[in-house]
């Protein structure tokens, strides 16, 4: 075969080999350019879709978590007021104590000493006195009388067990805390737990009976609605039982 031959068909083969690329790339535009996808009113049903099934979802989520929250504070109260009463059957004394004797008395015994997880926010339509269960002072930490044996004037683990200043522990009627697992103790909106102290029986600051000693909390709406105050008692109208959305628990009553 000639030279000029070879060159020529040479030439026929690259000629062919780019038409083919040529043809093969345009095939590939076109399918790209006439690809649908999704339509305005496809996506539009997709989001209403979605839209539909968040406002569904969402406050049924809400709600468990709320409803948890609720069974946890109902449970720990109950957990907090048995710890009381079992260091009441074993002293024979209620925690409101805040000086050498142990004597003197508090108006409040809270759960968490922090000062951002004190709740000072009272609901409309509260009963009279709410306002003191995120105010009312003197207070002292629960912990100084469940956690620690530490009722007189000091607090924490420094001082505790001292002879004629705080529970004794010897004796038939004697500390044997701790009755808690924890020493802090605040709700799962991160409030503390607040003990109307006030109405222990024993109180030396007490100036009425008939009133129900509850442990706590704001509840949901992160408000006070139970009433906290002399004039108002388990036998007046209303009366001093867990009122609105806080959670309580009753730990006694002072006749």
């Amino acid at each position: 075969m000639s030279k000029a031959r070879k060159d020529c068909n040479f030439k026929k083969v690259i000629k062919k080999f780019f038409s083919w690329k040529k043809k093969e790339t345009t095939t590939v535009h076109r399918s790209r350019i006439t690809d649908p996808g999704f339509t305005l009113v496809e996506m539009v049903v997709v989001l209403a879709v979605i839209s539909i099934l968040v406002g569904i979802i969402v406050p049924t989520v809400v709600k468990h978590i709320r409803d948890a929250r609720i069974a946890r504070v109902r449970n720990e109260v109950q957990v907090i007021g048995s710890a009381i009463l079992s260091m009441h059957k074993d002293t024979g004394r209620w925690p409101f104590t805040n000086a050498d004797g142990p004597s003197g008395g508090v108006n409040r015994v809270i759960g968490s000493m922090d000062p951002t997880a004190m709740c000072t926010t009272v609901a409309p339509g509260a009963l009279a006195g709410a306002s003191n269960w995120g105010t009312l002072g003197p207070i002292k930490p629960l912990y100084d009388y469940i956690y620690y044996n530490n009722p007189d004037d000091d607090t924490g683990p420094i001082n505790q067990n001292q002879p004629g200043q705080d529970y004794p522990t010897l004796g038939d009627f004697r500390w044997l805390g701790p009755y808690l697992d924890q020493p802090i103790y605040a709700d799962p909106w991160g409030y503390s737990y607040i003990i109307s102290a006030r109405y222990f029986p024993g109180n030396p600051i007490a100036v009425t009976t008939g009133h129900r000693v509850l442990i706590l909390s704001p509840g949901p709406d992160l408000s006070w609605s139970t009433a906290f105050s002399d004039t108002i008692t388990r036998n007046t109208f209303p009366d001093d039982s867990p009122y609105g959305d806080d959670v309580g628990f009753v730990i006694v009553t002072n006749e």
